[in-house]
C-alpha cells in the first residue's frame, strides 16, 4: 500500500533551472515499480514533455517559494500532523482515519483534490498541500455514518489528541447536586 508524501522539486527536472516565486510549472505522477514518482517540470520543458503510459495524474500550479524554516513548524495535535503521522507508517486499519482528516483538510482548504485513481482494485485521491505543494496519495475510503462515532473514538483514545478538547485548570468547575 503505497501513501507516500511527495515534495515538490524547486528546480525543473529536466532543464535543472530552479523555479522563480510565482512561476506556473506542471506536475506529472507516474507509476513505476518503485512507487509512485512525481516529476516536476517548467513551461517550458512541458511542451516538449512525453507522455508515458504510466501516466497517472498532471496537474499545472503556481509555485510558491518555501516559507522560512521558523514558519514551517506544525503543532503536534492538529489535523495535518495526524494524517502526516498516519501517512509516515501506514497500516491497513488506518485507511478510514486517513480519509477523513483529507476530507476534513479539503474542507478547510489545506489540501485539494486533484485526481482519483483505481490501481490494484483500490481507489485513491492525489491531495496537493496548497501551502507546501506537496502531494499526499490518500486511499479512499466509503464509510457509513453510523461509523462516524467509532472513528471518533479511535481518534481520541489512540496517540491521536486531534478531536479532544483540554480545558485549562481554572475553566473545570465542580458542579454541586442537592441529594
Amino acid at each position: 500500500m503505497e501513501w507516500n508524501i511527495k515534495a515538490r522539486s524547486e528546480s525543473c527536472q529536466i532543464t535543472g533551472r530552479a523555479f522563480l516565486d510565482e512561476e506556473w510549472f506542471y506536475t506529472v505522477l507516474n507509476d513505476t515499480v518503485e512507487g509512485v514518482q512525481r516529476q516536476d517540470l517548467s513551461e517550458e520543458a512541458w511542451a516538449g514533455f512525453q507522455h508515458s503510459p504510466d501516466e497517472l495524474s498532471f496537474w499545472k500550479s503556481q509555485f510558491k517559494a518555501s516559507p522560512a524554516a521558523a514558519s514551517e513548524a506544525v503543532g503536534k495535535e492538529d489535523a495535518e500532523s495526524e494524517l502526516r503521522r498516519l501517512l509516515s507508517k501506514p497500516e491497513e486499519g488506518d485507511a478510514k482515519v486517513c480519509f477523513l482528516l483529507a476530507l476534513l483538510l479539503e474542507r478547510k482548504r489545506i489540501l485539494k483534490a486533484r485526481e482519483r485513481y483505481s490501481k490494484d482494485g483500490r481507489r485513491h485521491v492525489l491531495y496537493e498541500h496548497m501551502g507546501t505543494q506537496e502531494t499526499f496519495i490518500v486511499p479512499e475510503v466509503e464509510f457509513k455514518l453510523s461509523e462516524l462515532d467509532s472513528l471518533r473514538d479511535e481518534l481520541t483514545t489512540q496517540n491521536s489528541r486531534i478531536f479532544t478538547v483540554s480545558l485549562p485548570a481554572e475553566a473545570v468547575v465542580e458542579v454541586k447536586t442537592e441529594e
